[in-house]
């Protein structure tokens, strides 16, 4: 009788939602014990049931997409008062949904081989962006996109599978705003890897963190949540279904503000994800440097910067063309700082790169180069005009490689010198050599090399009393 109460309670309040046009997402009226045939949507929009019990609210265009796909069906309201008797729940794990009918995608297929393209389809909301990233089991974004969903509202983009990619699963992960969908691929034999997506970073006080688990099927994961300081602050078994999923809803209620750290076990399995409960927006000044000043597309730029503490923080990579290429949504720690690696396999642009962090409030930015693959190796002099004997040259260039040996030669018909120059990380260098006194005036070549390339430049050199 009492769960036959709290039912009526629920779907009476739900009631007097609707008619206040305030209307739960389906993931929070589940979320709150309502049975998922149940679930009320907003005018315009269908309610179907997914495949694994999950209930969502569609356009109506999508129905058809939906049906036809087989992984979901539209509810038979006679069957309502049927299933309102099954009382059956766990109450650790709650099936959810993430907003499925403002984010629709699916993959042409389930499994692709290494090297071949992945296509995506469906739709979002119109005249929006969409932010799209691919990551493999362990976490690792291997592609990111931000896409410019136009009036027609139709999501259509594929992804090339090259070098960098590997056997295994893979996770592609849309966002806007709030609103977010997964959509696991796989890239030849499964090697039974476990993944976890969380639908969001940042979380409120006493709020819900829906998680969408993967992993061997019919598997039983363990689950551990971890606070900064490494103690448990939660733990459960989750049950995965016979196709290897499960939808896990973690209630943060009671959980402190700071960051928190999501591990799941299997065998000798381990995956981890973080996420932040409770962070504040920053008022403060951000201070922000990176490790060097020249890359190459592959090289990791190690982001570190200092702000208010426990903040939400948003970094921002921008490649030379001012497209955005990715943005994380991450965090100050308890003394305010933080440290991101950005990884420039991302893009595919040389030239002059940007960073930008912000806090709601404040924002700093810094440039960088990315001199791709190979850098190029220059030289030049500090003058065009003769030189004077006794005058100094300062050769200076790019491009060395600074882990083998390099050498700068100064030669002529009847003249050889050799200077090793000291060469920067980011392969730059710069020697002063002054010229003799009895050096025979004429022309001479500076030949600049290293274990790979060479380059020269010429020179004139003339006695004192020459105007």
């Amino acid at each position: 009788m009492n769960r036959i109460l709290l039912f009526l309670v629920l779907l009476t309040s739900l009631v007097s939602s609707t008619a206040m046009g305030d209307i739960d997402s389906p993931r929070k009226q589940m979320a709150n014990g309502v049975p998922s045939e149940d679930v009320i949507c907003k005018n315009g929009l269908q309610l179907m049931i997914r495949s694994n019990g999950d209930a969502i609210c569609v356009k109506s265009s999508s129905i058809e997409k939906w049906v036809s796909s087989q992984r979901a069906e539209i509810v038979d309201f006679s069957l309502r008062d049927s299933k309102n008797n099954d009382t059956s729940s766990d109450k650790g794990q709650v099936e959810t949904d993430i907003f499925p009918e403002k984010i629709l995608v699916q993959s042409a297929r389930d499994s692709y081989v290494l090297g071949s393209t992945m296509t995506f389809t469906g739709e979002s909301e119109p005249n929006t962006s969409l932010e799209v990233e691919l990551e493999d089991s362990d976490g690792n974004k291997v592609y990111t996109d931000i896409l410019e969903i136009d009036d027609s509202g139709i999501v259509q983009f594929e992804i090339k599978t090259d070098d960098s990619f590997t056997h295994g699963a893979y996770f592609l992960i849309l966002k806007h705003g709030d609103d977010s969908e997964i959509v696991p691929v796989q890239i030849g034999e499964s090697a039974g890897d476990i993944a976890a997506v969380i639908e969001k970073f940042h979380f409120d006080y006493d709020s819900n963190a829906s998680i969408e688990i993967f992993g061997p099927l019919s598997a039983k994961i363990s689950l551990t949540v971890y606070d900064s300081r490494d103690n448990v602050r939660f733990e459960d078994k989750v049950q995965l279904d016979k196709k290897g999923h499960a939808e896990y809803l973690l209630d943060l209620s009671g959980y402190k503000r700071g960051n928190y750290y999501l591990v799941l076990n299997y065998a000798s399995e381990e995956t981890i994800e973080e996420f932040t409960v409770g962070l504040s927006k920053g008022i403060t000044p951000i201070d922000i440097k990176i490790d060097d000043n020249y890359y190459k597309i592959g090289e990791t730029v190690l982001l570190s910067g200092k702000s208010s503490d426990n903040t939400k923080i948003l970094i921002e990579l921008i490649d030379p063309t001012g497209e955005v290429i990715d943005k994380i949504e991450y965090y100050t720690d308890n003394d305010g700082k933080f440290t991101y690696p950005l990884e420039l396999s991302l893009g595919k642009q040389n030239g002059l790169w940007t960073v930008k962090v912000s806090n709601a409030e404040r924002i700093s930015e810094l440039t960088f180069e990315v001199v791709g693959k190979e850098k190029i190796l220059t030289v030049q002099l500090d003058k065009e005009e003769p030189y004077r004997h006794g005058e100094f040259v300062t050769i200076s260039g790019t491009g060395i490689d600074s882990e083998f040996q390099s050498v700068i030669q100064i030669t002529s018909a009847d003249a050889f010198f050799e200077l090793i120059p000291e060469v920067t990380n980011e392969g730059t260098f710069s020697e002063v050599w002054q010229i003799p006194e009895n050096l025979a005036p004429g022309t001479y070549t500076v030949l600049v090399k290293d274990d790979t390339e060479d380059v020269t430049t010429n020179f004139q050199v003339i006695y004192k009393t020459e105007s």
